[in-house]
């Protein structure tokens, strides 16, 4: 019976030490891959963006982001492309695809979530909470909104406090280079960065996007031109500008930038975006915020 018992004396030390074993690591969280600017801030906002592994061309001008490796223009992604980065998730803009691809990339058990890209406020919060509830970090989602509200509290107050004044009249025009440029009507990331600024869209009465003419311009009569920060140099400065149609005919107007990701997406950083463009065009001596 001794030898026996040694044995029962055995398998219960080895069921006791197993029961007491370490519990199986936790399963690391997907790799992303990221599409379109306002996304791929909000993700970098949140603190995944050590998870990032890929990015569309145009997030590429995020700072945060000028490492990671790209995908391609967002509406012409490559299903190779994608998946040669061993991603298991893509948070992507509606603009993202085309369709197909994206259906291929979930039929090889990718996920894929795409998220609506309004030029509105509440369609700018909407996307920052559904973000943060994908990537599991549903507080962080709620402190990125309130401190997007705070500060587009602080833009509103700037703005009341010129309240009264003639507003200045800004046209948005978007550069792929100097020959190819388009002005931002109503109903684009430019015109909702120009109205909470507090001051007016100058081709108000367009929708959309629509190729930049001279008599367009004229009838405009800017007092500022906005343009995405790397389009700059493309058109070669206030003074290349100056050259282009229409705004050759008009006097006086003055350059302003925002970011990239800025002018082409509303992201966490819209309230920072509007209190830039108010510094560029708050007359001097009335700048800063303060």
């Amino acid at each position: 019976m001794r030898p026996l018992a040694s044995k029962w004396g055995l398998f219960a030390a080895l069921f006791a030490l197993a029961s007491h074993a370490a519990p199986p690591a936790p399963k690391a969280a997907p790799k992303l891959v990221t599409v379109g600017p306002a996304v791929t801030q909000t993700v970098f906002a949140l603190g995944a963006g050590d998870r990032v592994v890929g990015v569309d061309d145009s997030s590429a001008a995020l700072p945060e982001a000028a490492k990671v490796r790209t995908v391609g223009y967002q509406r012409a992604l490559s299903a190779e492309g994608v998946l040669s980065l061993g991603a298991g998730l893509l948070l992507g803009s509606a603009e993202a695809g085309p369709p197909a691809v994206l259906e291929q990339l979930k039929q090889t058990g990718m996920r894929v979530e795409t998220f609506a890209n309004e030029p509105t406020v509440e369609a700018a919060r909407a996307r920052i909470q559904a973000i943060a509830e994908r990537l599991g970090t549903p507080d962080q989602g709620r402190a990125l909104v309130a401190k997007l509200d705070e500060d587009l509290a602080k833009a509103a107050g700037r703005a009341a406090s010129v309240k009264g004044t003639k507003p200045p009249r800004i046209l948005a025009v978007y550069a792929r280079g100097a020959g190819a440029m388009m002005v931002a009507g109503t109903g684009t990331v430019a015109d909702t960065l120009i109205r909470l600024s507090g001051a007016v869209n100058a081709v108000a009465g367009l929708q959309g996007y629509k190729p930049l003419s001279s008599e367009a311009v004229v009838a405009a009569a800017p007092d500022f031109v906005l343009l995405p920060a790397g389009s700059v140099a493309t058109v070669g400065g206030a003074e290349g500008l100056a050259k282009q149609p229409g705004l050759s005919q008009v006097k006086g107007w003055r350059l302003v930038t925002v970011d990239d990701v800025d002018f082409m997406g509303l992201g966490p950083g819209l309230g920072r975006a509007v209190g830039r463009l108010q510094d560029g065009v708050a007359p001097a001596g009335k700048g800063g915020g303060k």
